[in-house]
C-alpha cells in the first residue's frame, strides 16, 4: 500500500515497492491549515486504493473523517507554449468558434470496380422515390425533406411497406449471387497468378 507524505506546500503520492510503475502524482496546496474541519489547502494523510492511466483512487483521513476520491496526474507542460512562441499572448487568442477549422486528412481507399454494389433495404428504396417527389415542392430545403421522410416511412401501412421490403429482399439475393460470382472469379484469378509465379521461378 502507498502512503501520502505531507510537506508544507506540496503533497507527493509515492507508490510502494510492489507498485513498479514508478509514477508519482503531485498536488499543490495553497496553505497548510490545521483544524478539525477540512479546509482548502489542508495537508492530509491517505492511502492509494487503485491506479489508472490518469491518476490514483485514494482514501484520505482528516481528523475523524475518511474521504474517498480521485487524484489526477498532471500532464508535463512544455517550457514554451506554442502560443507564446508565435508571439500571440494567450489572452488575445480568438474563441474556438472564430478559429479556422482543422482539415482532416482524407484517406483514399482503392475499391475494386468489379466488386458488386451492396444491397439496399426497403427504406433505401423508399427514400429516393419519395425524395424525388418532394424535391420540387421544397426546393432548396433538402434537410427538411430528409427529416420528413423518416416519419413518413414509419406511418406507412404494412402492406405499403411490404412493397419496398420485397424490393430489398430481391436486392439481397442479387448481391449474394453477384458476390459468389465475384469471389469465385477473384479466387480463380489469384490461383492463376500464383501458378504463373511458380512457373517463372
Amino acid at each position: 500500500m502507498s502512503t501520502v507524505s505531507p510537506s508544507s506546500q506540496l503533497v507527493q503520492v509515492v507508490p510502494d515497492s510492489h507498485n513498479n510503475t514508478g509514477d508519482s502524482a503531485k498536488v499543490k496546496y495553497e496553505d497548510v491549515v490545521r483544524t478539525d474541519e477540512p479546509q482548502i489547502g489542508s495537508v492530509v494523510d491517505g492511502v492509494i486504493d487503485g491506479e489508472f492511466e490518469g491518476g490514483y483512487l485514494v482514501t484520505m483521513k482528516f481528523g475523524s473523517q475518511v474521504l474517498k476520491g480521485v487524484l489526477y496526474l498532471s500532464a508535463k507542460r512544455p517550457r514554451c507554449q506554442p502560443q507564446e512562441t508565435m508571439g500571440t499572448p494567450p489572452s488575445v487568442m480568438p474563441p474556438a468558434s472564430q478559429r479556422p477549422a482543422k482539415k482532416k486528412a482524407r484517406v483514399t481507399t482503392v475499391v475494386d470496380p468489379q466488386k458488386p454494389k451492396c444491397y439496399k433495404s426497403g427504406y433505401n428504396f423508399f427514400f429516393p422515390e419519395l425524395y424525388a417527389r418532394l424535391k420540387p415542392e421544397y426546393h432548396g430545403k433538402e434537410m427538411i425533406i430528409t427529416k420528413m421522410i423518416g416519419p413518413m416511412w414509419g406511418n406507412l401501412y404494412e402492406s405499403e411497406k411490404q412493397v419496398y421490403q420485397d424490393k430489398g429482399v430481391k436486392d439481397v439475393e442479387r448481391y449474394r449471387t453477384e458476390m459468389l460470382e465475384y469471389k469465385s472469379a477473384h479466387e480463380a484469378g489469384a490461383s492463376a497468378s500464383a501458378a504463373a509465379a511458380t512457373v517463372t521461378q
